[in-house]
């Protein structure tokens, strides 16, 4: 099982997530410090830093559900020409911090259009 922190089209009634499948949400209130973009394609893109706060959703997925995340988000594998990548990082939860899988654009800011000032997606 892996966990992974959605923020975007991944979220509950959001277009995406159905590609989460049966995976389990642990966690509906989470945050992690870095700033959430619109894209202007219909999804956002989040880069990490030290301020500023993204709030989304956990889900544990199975290690079998992984690589259709990797497919939706561009991620082919480190080293690689990746739309996003794929990174283990702390999300702050109700309970303490948990390490998650979130899939960022940090290399890649030509996807970082417009701030999303609330930090949340559903509130954009």
């Amino acid at each position: 099982m892996h966990l992974v922190f959605v923020y975007g089209t991944l979220r509950k009634n959001e277009c995406n997530a159905h590609v989460l499948g049966n995976a389990k949400c642990i966690s509906s209130n989470a945050w992690i410090h870095g700033t959430l973009f619109d894209t202007g394609f219909g999804y956002p893109a989040i880069t990490l830093s030290d301020s500023g706060k993204v709030y989304g959703e956990i889900y544990e997925v199975k290690a079998e559900d992984l690589p259709k995340l990797d497919e939706l988000e561009g991620y082919i594998g480190p080293g690689a020409d990746n739309l996003y990548e794929r990174k283990n990082c702390l999300v702050m939860t109700e309970g303490g911090p948990v390490e998650v899988i979130i899939y960022t654009v940090d290399h890649n800011r030509d996807l970082c259009k417009k701030v999303i000032s609330s930090g949340d997606w559903l509130r954009r």
